[in-house]
C-alpha cells in the first residue's frame, strides 16, 4: 500500500542552496514573503516551545543574535512577530556586524522592527572585533536586573563553512553556559554546526532548531543532537507543487498537516466492528502495567474491539480496571510469565482479530518467549512487536515480514542486531522498522522518514506501551500501509507529549497522563 502521508525530503547543504536559488529565481518579493513566513512561525514556535519549561512570564525577554545573512533576517522577523503577539515584552538584538554590512533583506528586517518597537528594543555594540572580556561585560550588563526568557540565534546559517573563530567561538560558549538565559533556539541550524566539531570548538547549543522550509542533513545526524536540541519542521510549502523531487530522496521528514488525516467523523452506519478488533498478548506478574499501558494506548486511539492475553493472576484486577477491554486469562509460569500451554487458548482468537500486538511486559522468561514466537508464526495480519519480543530468537523465526511492524529503541535495535551491526541489520530488515529515540524515524522499503514531534518528557518507563497501543489501534482499522499506521501513531503520540508538556512542564507529570492529551492534539492544529 502506497504511502498517503505528506512528507518532504530532507536536503544537503549544497541541494537546500540549489533548491532555493531554482525556487526563487531572483524574485525579491516572493523570497520577502517567504522569508516573513519563516521568522514569524520561528516565534509561533518558540512561543509554545518555551511552555515546556515555564508559564511565560508577564514582561518576557528575548535576545536575538543576529548575522548579516538571512538567518538574520528570520531571527529580526522572529522578534518583531513575537512583540506583537505579546505587547509587554521587550526585546534585545546582539549584532555581529553593524546594520549597513548586512544582507539588504536583513536590513529591511531590522528598519521595520525598529519601527514598531523603537520603544522595546535595546540594540547592543557589534560584537566583531570586542575582546571576550568586553563581551561578557556587555552580557552581565544587559542581564543586570533580569536574564532572558528566549534567545533566538540568527547568526550563521548553511552557508559557514570554516571552524568558530575568536571573538565568535568565546561569545557561542559564553551564551552556551550562561544561566541567564532560559530556553535557546536556533533558525534552521546552531551557528557553528557545520564546522568540524572537537572539545575546543562547539557550536551554538539549542534547546529547539526550527527547520523553516527545508530540513538540512547536518541536523539528522545523530552526533549533532547535543547541539540542536529537540527539531522542529516549518513546512513553507517549498515541495507542493514539486512531489517528483520529494519521492526521490530516500531521507524525508513528515508533515504536521498529517495528523488531520485521523481528524474524520465517524460513519452514521458504523458499529464497533467498523473500527477493527485488535488483540493483544502482553505482560506479566512482575511487569503487568506494561500490558495495561498498551491497552489504554489502543482503546483512547479509537479501536473498536480489544482483545488482551495477560497472565491469569492479573485478570481480576485488570477486568475491574479496564472493563472496555475483552481480557483472557492465560496460563502462567511459577515466575509469572506466559506459560506454553496457553497457546491454545490464544489460539482461539488469532481468527478473530484484525492486527496483533506483542510483547508489553512479558519479561525475560523464555517460556514467554516460545509462547509469544508460536503466536506470531500463527497470525497470517498485520503485527506489531514491542519490548521483550525484540529478540533475534523471536524475530529470526517469522516468515511474513512484510505485515510486520518492530519498535524498538536503541538498546533492543542492538540486541536485535547482535551488538555493533545496526545498520546491516536494518537495511536488511524486510519489514516495517520504527526507531524510537529522541526524534523517530520509521524505515521501510529503502526509505527513511524522519518524525519531529514530541517532547522530553517521554523520557518515562511506559511511554512505549503506550505507542504500541496506539500504532495497534491504527493497524487494525486496516486503513493505512503499516509505515503509515507507525508515523501516524508515532507523530499523535508526540504531538499529546507536546500538549501535555506545554501545559504541566516536563517534570511533575507521569506517562499516562499523556493518554489525557490524545483527543487534544488531534483537535486542535498547533
Amino acid at each position: 500500500m502506497k504511502s498517503m502521508l505528506p512528507q518532504d525530503p530532507i536536503l544537503s547543504l549544497s541541494e537546500a542552496l540549489s533548491f532555493e536559488e531554482n525556487y526563487f529565481r531572483g524574485n525579491e518579493d516572493l523570497q520577502w514573503q517567504v522569508m516573513t513566513k519563516a521568522g514569524e512561525g520561528v516565534a509561533d514556535a518558540a512561543l509554545r516551545d518555551m511552555r515546556e519549561l515555564r508559564t511565560i512570564p508577564h514582561r518576557p525577554r528575548i535576545l536575538a543574535l543576529v548575522g548579516k545573512g538571512h538567518n538574520g533576517a528570520d531571527a529580526l522577523i522572529a522578534v518583531r512577530r513575537f512583540l506583537r503577539t505579546i505587547p509587554t515584552a521587550s526585546a534585545v538584538v546582539w549584532q555581529w556586524t553593524p546594520k549597513d554590512e548586512c544582507k539588504p533583506f536583513t536590513q529591511r528586517a531590522f528598519e521595520e522592527l525598529i519601527e514598531f518597537a523603537s520603544k522595546r528594543l535595546l540594540i547592543l555594540p557589534v560584537v566583531n572585533g570586542m575582546d571576550p572580556a568586553e563581551i561578557e561585560h556587555n552580557l552581565d550588563e544587559v542581564c543586570k536586573e533580569r536574564g532572558f526568557d528566549l534567545l533566538i540565534d540568527g547568526l550563521l546559517g548553511m552557508q559557514m563553512r570554516r571552524g568558530l573563530k575568536s571573538p565568535l567561538m568565546e561569545w557561542i560558549e559564553l551564551l552556551n553556559h550562561s544561566n541567564k538565559i532560559s530556553v535557546r533556539v536556533s533558525v534552521d541550524l546552531p551557528t557553528g554546526l557545520c564546522a568540524s566539531i572537537n572539545d575546543e570548538i562547539k557550536p551554538f547549543r539549542a534547546d529547539f532548531t526550527y527547520c523553516t522550509g527545508i530540513v538540512k542533513e547536518p541536523v539528522i545526524d545523530n552526533s549533532n543532537q547535543p547541539w540542536v536540541g529537540r527539531l522542529r519542521y516549518l513546512d513553507l510549502g517549498f515541495f507542493e507543487n514539486a512531489p517528483n523531487d520529494a519521492s526521490c530522496s530516500v531521507e524525508k521528514v513528515l508533515r504536521s498537516s498529517a495528523l488531520p488525516l485521523l481528524r474524520k467523523l465517524r460513519p452514521v452506519n458504523s458499529d464497533k466492528r467498523s473500527f477493527g478488533h485488535l488483540l493483544v498478548i502482553a505482560g506479566s506478574r512482575d511487569m503487568g502495567g506494561a500490558a495495561l499501558m498498551c491497552v489504554r494506548g489502543a482503546l483512547r486511539a479509537g479501536v473498536g474491539l480489544l482483545t488482551c492475553g495477560v497472565p491469569e493472576s492479573l485478570h481480576p484486577s485488570f477486568v475491574a480496571n479496564c472493563p472496555e477491554a475483552m481480557w483472557i486469562p492465560l496460563p502462567e509460569t511459577p515466575n509469572g510469565g506466559l506459560a506454553l500451554e496457553g497457546l491454545g487458548k490464544i489460539k482461539q482468537f488469532l481468527d478473530r482479530a484484525d492486527a496483533l500486538v506483542v510483547g508489553p511486559g512479558i519479561g525475560e522468561e523464555e517460556e514467554s518467549h516460545a509462547v509469544i514466537r508460536e503466536t506470531c508464526k500463527l497470525f497470517p495480519k498485520s503485527l506489531l512487536m514491542d519490548a521483550d519480543a525484540l529478540r533475534p530468537e523471536i524475530v529470526s523465526k517469522l516468515k511474513n515480514y512484510a505485515q510486520i511492524i518492530i519498535t524498538p529503541h536503541g538498546g533492543e535495535l542492538d540486541r536485535l542486531s547482535g551488538y555493533g551491526q545496526t545498520e546491516e541489520f536494518i537495511a536488511s530488515f524486510p519489514g516495517v522498522i520504527l526507531q524510537k529515540g529522541p526524534h523517530s524515524k520509521v524505515i521501510s522499503n529503502g526509505s527513511v522518514l524522519h518524525l519531529f514531534s514530541g517532547s522530553s518528557l517521554l523520557a518515562r518507563g511506559g511511554s512505549g506501551d503506550l505507542l504500541s497501543g496506539i500504532i495497534g489501534s491504527l493497524m487494525a482499522r486496516g486503513k493505512w500501509s503499516l509505515a503509515d499506521c507507525a508515523a501516524l501513531g508515532a507523530l499523535w503520540h508526540g504531538r499529546a507529549a507536546e500538549a501535555l508538556s506545554r501545559q504541566h512542564g516536563q517534570e511533575a507529570v507521569t506517562t499516562t497522563q499523556v493518554l489525557d492529551y490524545l483527543s487534544f492534539a488531534l483537535r486542535n492544529d498547533f
